[in-house]
């Protein structure tokens, strides 16, 4: 059985997140593969406009992000995983969240990375208000919470 990976950022983060400092913070000697997945606002979703998405996050969304990291730090080849989701507004071009994994081969580093923005994307309690153009919102859920004690 492997060795967990370092966990270096579990995060929900208000402020800008550079995907080049969170690479950077993942640097292992035994890693010869890091990926780095960095998710930006598009200008548009389903055929609308977007100027700007509006993110925010139940309070247990720390846990689970490390929940998560935790699981993907735990495959074999895996030496060291980050992963930072932004709340707040987040303007078009500006990052959203950044993962990144730092592996003994890019087989492991491209799987690990690709699962982990799934997870993320499937269980961290975090949502978004998109603005559009004509000055209208719609929220939209990215992750449900599945716990009946979520509901606090």
């Amino acid at each position: 059985m492997s060795e967990a990976a370092r966990i270096i950022r579990a995060g929900i983060s208000s402020d800008p997140v550079d995907e080049h400092v969170i690479s950077a913070e993942v640097q292992d000697d035994r890693a010869g593969a890091i990926v780095t997945f960095t998710g930006a606002v598009r200008n548009h979703d389903q055929g609308r406009g977007v100027t700007s998405i509006e993110y925010s996050s139940h309070p247990t969304a720390p846990q689970i992000m490390r929940e998560i990291l935790t699981e993907i730090g735990m495959r074999e080849g895996v030496h060291a995983v980050s992963c930072v989701h932004r709340v707040g507004h987040v303007s078009v071009g500006q990052n959203a969240m950044v993962a990144v994994v730092a592996a003994s081969h890019r087989s492991q580093a491209f799987s690990a990375v690709s699962d982990l923005v799934d997870e993320v994307k499937e269980r961290l309690p975090v949502w978004k208000k998109q603005h559009f153009p004509d000055g209208s919102h719609e929220w939209t859920g990215i992750a449900e919470l599945k716990d009946a004690d979520a509901n606090e």
